[in-house]
């Protein structure tokens, strides 16, 4: 009766011991349709996640790069009275800095809150 007891529990640990995994490639390849279904929607998402994380890092790199003389040619405009060359640089100049100082140079001469108020409305604009 123990030989038979032994026997089972020997038969039972090696029916728990074999157990079969399916490595990502066989479950690409043998999975069946609902596998080549989740792994196609997963390849598409990351194609999409790529796609939004490069263009997020070519617009940060876009926008952060200014003349270093920018801001030197706005004061010296401003400081002149020249306000509709500045104005004109703001403008000209392609970048975040320079559409939020086109809006505190277009406000000058108003109360300092309706000139803080403009420039924090673009910077808003700006973000989104």
């Amino acid at each position: 009766m123990l030989l038979f007891q032994d026997l089972a529990q020997d038969a039972s640990e090696e029916l728990l011991s074999e157990e079969k995994t399916l490595s990502v490639i066989d479950l690409i390849f043998n999975g069946g349709t609902g596998s080549v279904i989740i792994i196609t929607v997963l390849f598409i998402m990351l194609g999409v996640a790529l796609y939004i994380y490069f263009e997020r890092l070519l617009a940060v790199n876009a926008a952060s790069k200014i003349d270093k003389n920018f801001m030197n040619q706005i004061r010296d405009y401003v400081t002149s009275g020249k306000l509709d060359a500045a104005k004109i640089l703001c403008a000209q100049t392609d970048s975040p800095v320079a559409r939020l100082t086109e809006k505190g140079v277009s406000r000058i001469g108003k109360p300092l809150d309706d000139i803080n108020t403009a420039i924090e409305n673009a910077g808003t604009l700006e973000v989104y």
